[in-house]
């Protein structure tokens, strides 16, 4: 018992100092960038899903996670952008690099849109609505075959490597998702951090005092929802780019589930959570496949049950408990500390600390 009772506290991040963070940082960079070259084309097919799949959940963990608004519908936007990737390649000849900021304001037009009658929804009714969301995506898909090619799909042969480069495509592709992934966790990063992801939290845990206090909690939300909304559409580009082909079955209610999955594994409310919640969905259900088919389809279900019961805070708290003590030992500059965390601060304290 009291082994469970330790997993379900929840950690305070690591307090490293500067020098040690800014190492940290260069040397998964370097990593993540060096890799691809030195690995066969099936693994950057994998980890360049692992970044697809960073860019959802970045999107949906700001959302649930530091919003505190359940979306189940997330494989709609995703499914919006692969297949406008895939339209505009392969009828249109549109070029690729155009499609990443293309996609990202269409699907935050789209995902305000919704989000402006969803988000006057709580709780349950809100998970529900979006669930409908993501229940309806295929049948959308085949209903407008004449655009989609319904149940044929469509294969999408664009995203070579330029000849510059000297690269080939899955390293290519590696890359674009790399830069694309990278960009989101800074921004998705600052913006959970200061001022903004206080006032998120606030709205989140004490919404009517936020209110009182100033905040537009109907406005911050829509505008959040539609910010998941378009990064879920960044990601449904990239992964048009490394699997070249999108069809119904793809978009349906499974993907939900997994995405989801991701951000309760790695941790609500944590942007670096998000990469362990990502490597766990793309890596976990392949290793259960080899040992038994059926048991990969039970991978997400188990898991959810677990993390709910025993890990609440995700893999990102038990990370912090085992190195929080070593870490915190280590001299060096530290950024200036706060004695509360956010989640047990009064919400004025929240929206008036700098």
């Amino acid at each position: 018992m009291r082994i469970l009772e330790l997993l379900r506290r929840p950690r305070a991040e690591l307090d490293a100092p500067l020098w040690l963070s800014r190492v940290t940082v260069v040397a998964v960079v370097v990593i993540a960038a060096v890799a691809p070259l030195v690995s066969a084309p099936y693994v950057n097919f994998d980890r360049s899903m692992v970044m697809v799949y960073v860019v959802v959940g970045l999107g949906l963990n700001l959302l649930t996670g530091n919003t505190g608004q359940i979306s189940l519908g997330h494989g709609f936007f995703f499914a919006v952008g692969a297949y406008l990737s895939a339209v505009l390649i392969q009828n249109h000849g549109v070029p690729y690099p155009v499609l990443i900021p293309l996609s990202f304001v269409v699907c935050y037009v789209v995902g305000y849109l919704f989000g402006l009658p969803a988000l006057r929804l709580h709780g349950l009714q809100l998970a529900l609505a979006t669930l409908g969301l993501a229940l309806v995506t295929p049948a959308v898909i085949k209903r407008f075959e004449h655009v989609t090619d319904g149940q044929a799909g469509i294969n999408i042969s664009e995203a070579d490597a330029p000849a510059s480069t000297g690269l080939e495509r899955d390293q290519w592709v590696y890359y674009l998702c790399l830069v694309v992934a990278l960009v989101a966790y800074l921004v998705v990063r600052r913006l959970s951090t200061g001022r903004i992801g206080r006032s998120l939290i606030a709205i989140r845990d004490y919404e009517a005092v936020a209110t009182t206090l100033g905040v537009p909690a109907t406005r911050t939300k829509t505008t959040v929802f539609a910010l998941s909304a378009a990064l879920a559409g960044v990601g449904g580009v990239l992964y048009s780019w490394v699997v070249q082909y999108v069809g119904p079955e793809a978009f349906g209610l499974p993907l939900a589930i997994a995405f989801i999955t991701m951000i309760v594994i790695g941790g609500l409310g944590t942007v670096p959570g998000v990469v362990f919640g990502a490597f766990f969905v793309v890596y976990v259900p392949q290793w259960t496949a080899e040992i038994n088919q059926s048991a990969a389809g039970m991978t997400y279900g188990g898991a959810l049950i677990l993390f709910i019961f025993v890990l609440p805070y995700g893999l990102i708290s038990v990370v912090r408990w085992i190195l929080g003590p070593v870490v915190s030992r280590i001299p060096g500059r530290r950024r200036d500390a706060r004695t509360t965390s956010a989640v047990q601060q009064d919400p004025r304290e929240l929206l008036t600390t700098p």
